[in-house]
């Protein structure tokens, strides 16, 4: 049996009262070039040491889909146990860090995260806003694993 997408059933009923489409006709690739990118998280890290005057080094997987204009951008950090992204501010004032909201999900592992003053312990399926203007970092602090998180962040630039 041909695999129907729901998306190409949608599309079909659509276009009304055309001819109802068949399996082969809807399983037809479409001739145009994608009109999208798939960037694998599992390939393209780059490793940078002492990010934000952190410790250790951190694996980084910057998603760039292909340079296309969005209004947040996306990371990996990989975190090896000992290591940390340092604690910084990003705000309207400092051009070299940029005035960015993030968001911080784990992945995976343990760790410590600090906003302004507060520290707390975080783990897989957290998810931490650090608005404009906070201090913010965080650390590995499982003794055997990595920390995985993936970023979201923000550019607060006024327009």
């Amino acid at each position: 049996m041909d695999d129907i997408s729901r998306r190409k059933i949608l599309a079909a009923a659509a276009l009304g009262a055309m001819a109802a489409p068949t399996a082969a006709t809807l399983a037809t690739p479409p001739s145009r070039p994608a009109r999208y990118k798939l960037e694998r998280a599992s390939e393209g890290f780059s490793r940078f040491q002492a990010v934000h005057e952190g410790l250790g080094s951190i694996d980084v997987k910057l998603f760039d889909f292909a340079g296309a204009a969005a209004p947040a951008n996306f990371l990996i950090y990989d975190i090896p146990v000992g290591a940390s992204e340092g604690i910084h501010l990003h705000n309207l004032s400092d051009p070299k860090l940029g005035p960015y909201e993030e968001y911080y999900y784990i992945i995976e592992g343990r760790g410590r995260m600090t906003i302004d003053a507060e520290k707390f312990a975080v783990a897989a399926g957290d998810h931490i806003f650090a608005p404009l203007d906070s201090w913010r970092g965080i650390e590995n602090i499982d003794p055997d694993a990595n920390l995985k998180i993936f970023l979201t962040y923000i550019d607060r630039s006024p327009s």
